[in-house]
């Protein structure tokens, strides 16, 4: 896990330091601090600040943006606000899970943290793809795009003679799926957290429809801009 801020490592997955669902542990001369002063009580998690010799110096001609990203621990040490939410277990194996401006605030005034839930339900074979929303509603709802491939093999295996954009439109399948994911969340997150609607897509989030950015992450703005009216019709069910 890194950043070009940070030269660009923070942590690193080595033989000896690994574990599955974490980006490992902090490289050596390097500190990785949870800010958690802006997150609600309680809450696991906070923002990801890296302190070492890898921190950059600044932005080139650009003091304000520089002041707004760069630190200084109690012993001077350079560090980064990173944006990016996580936590540290009780082992120091740093666990990503989404960033700051991702963040929302349902009508109850609980925070959701979109990535983590999304990241979580794409562990399903089921789906391919998937994006809450939620920001400022009752609650939350979700574009699902379920997994091509696996969709083929379920159809084969059960005798449905059925194109893909037939199966993903097919309501007994999106109740599956509906019931499968809901269960899986289940597991880990709270009911304020699980959508209780969701919309059903034929086509995936790409870098051509440019639904991704270069790194693969969605751009919110711009799958909101191309189905906000679809999400509408959802929290009208």
């Amino acid at each position: 896990y890194g950043m070009t801020e940070l030269s660009p490592a923070a942590t690193m997955n080595c033989v000896r330091f690994h574990r599955l669902g974490t980006v490992v542990k902090p490289i050596e001369h390097v500190k990785i601090v949870i800010d958690k002063s802006m997150m609600p009580e309680g809450s696991e998690d906070g923002e990801i600040q890296v302190f070492g010799p890898n921190v950059m110096k600044g932005y080139l001609n650009k003091p304000e943006q520089t002041a707004a990203i760069i630190i200084t621990d109690e012993n001077g040490m350079r560090g980064v606000r990173t944006g990016d939410l996580g936590h540290l277990d009780e082992d120091n194996f740093l666990h990503l899970t989404g960033r700051i401006k991702e963040e929302y605030k349902l009508q109850n005034g609980k925070y959701v943290h979109p990535s983590e839930i999304e990241q979580y339900s794409k562990l399903l074979p089921w789906i391919a793809n998937i994006m809450l929303y939620g920001d400022g509603r009752s609650h939350n709802v979700a574009l699902i795009v379920p997994n091509p491939d696996y969709l083929a093999g379920y159809a084969k295996k059960h005798g449905i003679n059925k194109t893909y954009e037939q199966l993903v439109n097919d309501s007994d399948i999106q109740a599956k799926i509906t019931e499968i994911l809901i269960a899986h969340l289940k597991t880990k997150f709270g009911g304020y957290e699980i959508p209780k609607n969701f919309a059903f897509l034929t086509e995936d989030f790409t870098l051509e429809n440019r639904m991704l950015t270069q790194t693969m992450k969605l751009k919110r703005r711009r799958v909101l801009e191309r189905y906000g009216d679809l999400i509408e019709t959802l929290y009208k069910v």
